[in-house]
């Protein structure tokens, strides 16, 4: 009992000795600035973006109104010509399919709706 018990002192102090150890060794004496994941993925993110709005805007001559469904949804979106679906089809998280102007018959432009409503 008494070896158990002092065996889960030993360990306890460990692991507290390596908790404290790491702390004090990322620090810089307080002049490490932290950058946060969420800005690091906003500047990735913004990397990939600018090269598909260049490429876009450099080849689309679109002109006439589009209908764009959100991946396989019911969600529609109206936008001012292909190109505007293009280009928002350069942010990862959603994507635009072209699809028959039937969804979007009567929505406003730039409105996201359920499709043919």
């Amino acid at each position: 009992m008494k070896a158990s018990l002092f065996v889960c002192v030993i360990l306890v102090a460990i692991f507290f000795m390596l908790v404290s150890g790491r702390n004090s060794s990322t620090t810089d004496e307080g002049f490490e600035i932290p950058v946060s994941n969420e800005l690091t993925r906003s500047i990735n993110r913004s990397r990939r973006i600018q090269p598909c709005r260049r490429s876009v805007q450099k080849s689309c001559t679109s002109t006439k109104m589009t209908c764009g469904r959100l991946g396989k949804a019911n969600i529609c979106q109206a936008f001012k010509n292909d190109c505007q679906r293009q280009l928002s089809n350069c942010d990862p998280k959603k994507f635009y399919r072209k699809v028959h102007q039937n969804l979007c018959r009567g929505m406003p432009v730039d409105v996201v709706r359920p499709c043919g409503s």
